[in-house]
């Protein structure tokens, strides 16, 4: 029982705190667009290709938009959208 026990706290210290990558991404560029500490930022919708964010008193949307590379591939990356609310 107690392995069972520490295992279940450990897994569950692992998982927090951990972000996904777009998430790290979304935060990272939302820090540099509202001018914004990173650790204030905070995703407050969350849609598989849309990410909404906010800080400093701010919002932002953020959208996952793929481009045509030469040679036939992508560059895929999240940007932020025109936001009427920040005008």
């Amino acid at each position: 029982m107690f392995k069972l026990l520490f295992f279940v706290c450990l897994v569950v210290f692992i998982g927090c705190g951990h972000e996904s990558a777009a998430t790290q991404q979304i935060r990272s560029a939302a820090a540099v667009d509202l001018s914004c500490d990173e650790s204030v930022i905070e995703i407050v919708e969350d849609a598989p290709m849309e990410k909404r964010v906010s800080g400093c008193g701010r919002t932002l949307t953020y959208m996952y938009k793929c481009n045509p590379t030469p040679g036939g591939g992508q560059d895929c990356r999240w940007k932020a959208v025109p936001d009427k609310g920040n005008d």
